[in-house]
């Protein structure tokens, strides 16, 4: 990614940023995927192409929690309504029909490429910006492998850490993100940096972390970056920053209300400014009027009343520099509300950089703190002094790189950038420099062997997961969220409870499989059975995908297999009816295969059902049913029970009943065992077919 000098990096377009972050990146692929495999459409807009248009309807279908006013898109609905050929046209999605008669319809034809396909463009270059797609939208391969991280192969390095396939994706990604000058030649690693600070520094408080990695860029000087990490304090980054001061405020008299409005801007709310226009008055009038302690009285009431909007307009006044404020009042003001401005600005943009920062796994964002997770593993795996050399650079200078220019590096579907690549060659270990990372990570797990490690770690992860549910969401507490999601108005609670950064289906499977905790007496590894990406906090991120159940959960006995799903009962058949059942197959005909010996029960968890749906589930126990993964293979009675959201709350409190409901509810499911055939079809229609035609002889 290039970027000017002076303009500070985002990794996600104004237009398309939004609090759900790492699921919004993985709806707007899996929309793109559909869009080329099977609607076989490139990327363009009307009238070379629907895919723009198409790409907007699935986003806003596919999270109306986040898409709750789209009016270009309804008021484009509405017009095309006018004319029956075109709206056939456009939802039959024929493309010649538009191509043969646009010409007639040239005014709604401009339409699409207000607020729809241009927004369309706009949510699609995050993809790009994170080498997930090209300038094409072509999904690259890592893309690809976003998609199903089930087919990630991990280095010895990843093995070590844990995390899950799709940590394990943004943390490479994010290795080998280089924001680049205009010329595509100096380059600055803002995720290199995150891990440099966090090795040299223990623990920082989020404001620094952000000034420190957003607030730099590839024109920065990071000859003596060491010093500037481990000396630095909030608001450092706008210190060395020179503000131009417009000639109309290099003046000692008070100026206009005009002038004032021209160079105090506030592009979110005009109230503001009002705010910052009467503190001047204030403060004018107290410095160069009246200097007596009612009117210093009068300001400070003023300031408390407006303390968050005037400290985010100036910074907090330090001081240090009064004859400033005294002598220079206009100019002392301007330089504080510009600064402030481009810190805010470092602050706003740091929003989504976290987010996405969040998603290796591997950074702890706690009460307004910034730790590196894992850190006697990460110090090991990281070194510190490897990772400075890869803060920044030059790369016609990289000897080692084997990148010519800025197009190999970056510029394309299979430049390096979009390249499956893994850690260790990333980080460009040699054969001799891995065996000394690992002799450094047994030194951190004396008397331990490397194939130990990533259970003791993922043993230790586990008991602190314990204690985080124990603290952050006791039984009652869980029971109140899952009454929640009963009455979709109350999304925007759930995810103040529970997390910005999910989807709301997302939180629903987390709180799930937590009740189901909770129900088991707490025996079971729920933070082994998610088929959820977490944050290193335990923050749900994204549903990993990858043709799993929701919740999987293994014992030596038992395999149990949640599925949670938030579709009211009338989509459930539509949207629920397939994969559950797939699901539920695959799995039991896995363990079969294995000869595991284990016993096989799906639930599916809703607030309310489809009684077809769960009538259906009944009878399918009683019949054979074949392996979507290996067709020539087949199961029977599939046990598939239903269980509402408030049943599960009461099961809560019923863990002692945990084995012996289970055992229920496949007594429930047991049917005669009658000789089926499975090739009833086939032979009853072959008789007919044989019958009528004897007939005809």
């Amino acid at each position: 990614m290039r970027i000017k000098e002076g303009q500070i990096f985002n990794l996600m377009d104004t237009n398309g940023r939004r609090n759900d972050v790492i699921h919004a990146l993985q709806g707007y692929l899996t929309i793109l995927e559909d869009i080329h495999n099977n609607k076989k459409m490139r990327w363009a807009s009307i009238p070379d192409s629907f895919a723009q248009y198409e790409f907007y309807r699935q986003a806003i279908e596919l999270s109306p929690e986040v898409f709750v006013k789209h009016d270009p898109y309804d008021k484009l609905r509405e017009e095309i309504k006018k004319i029956p050929d075109f709206n056939e046209a456009v939802e039959t999605l024929d493309l010649g029909w538009i191509q043969r008669n646009y010409m007639s319809h040239l005014k709604l034809v401009g339409q699409f490429d207000l607020g729809i396909e241009d927004r369309a463009r706009h949510y699609t270059n995050n993809l790009v910006k994170l080498g997930f797609a090209d300038d094409e939208r072509d999904i690259s391969p890592v893309g690809k492998l976003l998609l199903d991280p089930k087919k990630i192969k991990k280095d010895g390095l990843e093995k070590l850490l844990p995390v899950d396939g799709v940590n394990i994706v943004y943390l490479r990604q994010l290795l080998k993100l280089r924001l680049f000058d205009s010329d595509g030649e100096r380059f600055y690693s803002p995720f290199n940096l995150a891990i440099f600070v966090l090795l040299k520094r223990t623990r920082l408080t989020e404001n620094q972390f952000s000034e420190l990695v957003q607030g730099l860029n590839p024109y920065s000087d990071f000859t003596n970056i060491e010093d500037y990490v481990v000396n630095y304090r909030e608001g450092d980054i706008v210190s060395d920053i020179e503000i131009d001061i417009p000639e109309e405020l290099k003046t000692q008299e008070k100026i206009s209300e005009t002038v004032f409005r021209k160079f105090y801007k506030n592009r979110k709310s005009k109230m503001a400014v009002d705010v910052y226009w009467e503190f001047y008055n204030r403060l004018w009038n107290y410095i160069h009027e009246e200097k007596n302690s009612e009117k210093l009285d009068e300001i400070l009431a003023f300031y408390e009343e407006n303390r968050a909007m005037l400290n985010k307009a100036f910074g907090r006044f330090d001081g240090q520099h009064p004859e400033l404020l005294t002598l220079h009042t206009n100019e002392y003001l301007y330089t504080q509300f510009s600064l402030s401005k481009i810190l805010d600005q470092i602050r706003e943009y740091s929003d989504t950089t976290k987010r996405i920062f969040k998603a290796t796994g591997i950074i702890s964002f706690h009460n307004g703190f910034v730790e590196l997770a894992y850190r006697e593993l990460c110090s090991c795996i990281f070194d510190v002094e490897f990772i400075r050399g890869h803060i920044a650079g030059n790369l016609s200078k990289e000897t080692h790189s084997g990148y010519r220019n800025y197009r190999e590096y970056e510029g394309g579907l299979y430049s390096y950038y979009c390249e499956v690549v893994s850690l260790s060659e990333i980080l460009k270990y040699t054969s001799k420099e891995i065996a000394q990372i690992e002799d450094h990570i047994r030194g951190e797990f004396p008397d331990t062997s490397m194939e130990e490690i990533p259970s003791i770690l993922a043993d230790k992860r586990k008991r602190e997961f314990a204690l985080f549910l124990e603290k952050s969401y006791p039984a009652e507490r869980v029971k109140e969220i899952l009454r929640l999601f009963a009455d979709r108005s109350h999304d925007r609670q759930i995810k103040e409870m529970v997390s910005q950064e999910a989807s709301v289906p997302t939180i629903y499977e987390y709180i799930v499989g937590i009740a189901w905790y909770y129900f088991s007496g707490k025996r079971i590894d729920l933070l082994g059975s998610y088929n959820l990406t977490l944050s290193a906090d335990f923050e749900p991120l994204v549903h990993a995908g990858g043709g799993q159940g929701d919740i999987v959960i293994y014992e030596e006995d038992k395999v149990v297999m949640l599925e949670a799903t938030l579709m009211n009962a009338n989509s459930q058949k539509r949207g629920e009816w397939e994969p559950v059942l797939r699901h539920s197959i695959n799995l039991k005909v896995e363990e079969e295969t294995a000869k595991t010996g284990r016993q096989v029960t799906s639930f599916f968890i809703a607030d309310r059902f489809d009684y077809n749906t769960i009538n259906i589930w009944k009878a399918i126990a009683a019949v054979p049913l074949q392996s979507t993964v290996e067709r020539d293979k087949f199961t029977d009675n599939v046990v598939i029970m239903p269980v509402r959201s408030e049943e599960l709350c009461s099961l809560m409190d019923q863990h002692r009943e945990y084995d012996g409901m289970i055992a229920r509810v496949h007594e429930l499911f047991e049917v005669d065992k009658v000789s089926f055939d499975i090739n009833w079809r086939d032979k009853f229609m072959k008789k007919v077919i044989d019958d009528r035609a004897g007939g005809l002889c």
